[in-house]
């Protein structure tokens, strides 16, 4: 009988400290919950939490569960630096994701490559975040210089679409300065005027003095870089009040990919083109399932941030089944980046392999996903949604140009 309850008393100890009963797989995520992009926030907190209810019912990674802890850094710098070293060194957290602006994910990026703890960008493009040679940071999205990739191509390729001019207006973060330098950088390799080069601050409230002087130029072309939703919708009514009639209003992501666009702007949204980060091939089954059960639980149509939020929660789930986990917080999540450096997937956004290379403005990446170029596509506001336009691989339905109000 003793050996009976000595054997008992063994086993439980066993049970105890195997992976299936052991603590939660914890994520940190810095995402702004409140002020002016709180809208991006909830579409990632959405996206996280639909993978890893998808993940944990399906018996979580090695028996563990899955789990999420947001900090909400209010779009603030010097916030995000705070809430991420909280994360690591209070919350435990084994890896992050998250970040949302370029200036609050090179916070997030610094803290973690100084503590040591895997960051697994998901949205922030400025090519700086992958471009310091940080070991501890791997991006999946494409960099902003490679934003404009499927425009390039379009222009490059679309019978006409080659620009005769075009204003460049965009904000002066570190998102804005980053892709406004690479896509005037591509147009003037092709020998396009830039008649207007604008920099203005974020969350400008009245930007009828810039497109006054954006109308003057009579762009063929009109080019605009919006991290901001408000400044997005802004940016698109005041040009279009003032009656500027370019052959393509083109956006780069950021606030142009935000629902806001068309339910705030109506009319006015449609046929506005963005050139960002692709939310999964449409053509494919398992996205066009994804869109569907995505739709059906939370009544919107995911796009790019929901895609990407998704996905990155599978790419951590797939490195941490392959790390050889301990129970030592710090051999943890050195082990997990040593996963992540040997992905090779496929998520509903795409291709997935980490890697060293050269982007398109010389800087040299650091673990930035190698198939990025492949990541970029051309949307356009239809009817209220934002559908694929290019390439025709992506598409969803065909695109509008010229811009019919600029033929009256």
């Amino acid at each position: 009988m003793r050996t009976f309850v000595t054997s008992i008393f063994a086993l439980l100890a066993v049970l105890s400290s195997s992976p299936a009963l052991a603590q939660p797989l914890r994520i940190g995520a810095p995402q702004p919950m409140t002020g002016p992009d709180a809208p991006f926030g909830d579409k990632f907190k959405k996206a996280y939490g639909m993978a890893i209810e998808e993940i944990n019912a399906a018996g979580g990674v090695n028996g563990r569960k899955l789990e999420i802890v947001i900090e909400d850094h209010q779009a603030k710098n010097a916030l995000a630096a705070t809430v991420t070293e909280k994360l690591i060194t209070q919350e435990k957290v084994l890896v992050l994701t998250g970040g949302r602006a370029s200036g609050q994910a090179m916070e997030i990026a610094s803290i973690s490559q100084r503590l040591k703890t895997p960051y697994l960008v998901d949205h922030p493009s400025a090519d700086m975040i992958t471009a310091k040679g940080f070991e501890w940071v791997f991006r999946n999205n494409p960099t902003g210089s490679i934003y404009p990739a499927a425009f390039n191509d379009f222009i490059s390729t679309y019978p006409g679409a080659m620009p005769k001019s075009a204003a460049v207006v965009y904000d002066n973060t570190l998102f804005g300065k980053t892709i406004g330098a690479a896509v005037m950088k591509q147009l003037k390799a092709k020998g396009v005027a830039i008649v207007a080069d604008e920099a203005y601050p974020v969350n400008t409230l009245d930007f009828k003095p810039i497109m006054t002087k954006v109308k003057g130029t009579n762009p063929d072309y009109l080019l605009l870089v919006a991290v901001s939703t408000t400044d997005a919708i802004l940016l698109t009514r005041h040009a279009k009040e003032i009656g500027i009639r370019p052959r393509a209003f083109v956006g780069f992501g950021g606030g142009f990919g935000v629902a806001d666009m068309a339910t705030q702007l109506g009319p006015l949204a449609q046929n506005v083109f963005s050139s960002a980060a692709w939310s999964g091939n449409p053509n494919d089954p398992k996205v066009k399932a994804f869109y569907a059960k995505f739709h059906k639980q939370f009544g919107i149509w995911p796009h790019e941030h929901e895609v990407e939020g998704y996905s990155i929660i599978y790419i951590i789930a797939d490195a941490l089944k392959r790390a050889k986990l301990t129970g030592n917080l710090d051999a943890d999540r050195d082990a997990v980046r040593k996963a992540l450096l040997a992905t090779d997937m496929t998520t509903v956004f795409g291709k997935v392999k980490f890697g060293n290379w050269a982007g398109p403005l010389g800087d040299m990446y650091t673990n930035q996903n190698i198939y990025s170029p492949e990541h970029s596509v051309m949307a356009q506001w239809k009817g209220g949604q934002l559908l694929n336009v290019w390439p025709k691989s992506n598409a969803e339905t065909g695109l509008t140009f010229p811009d019919p109000l600029a033929l009256k």
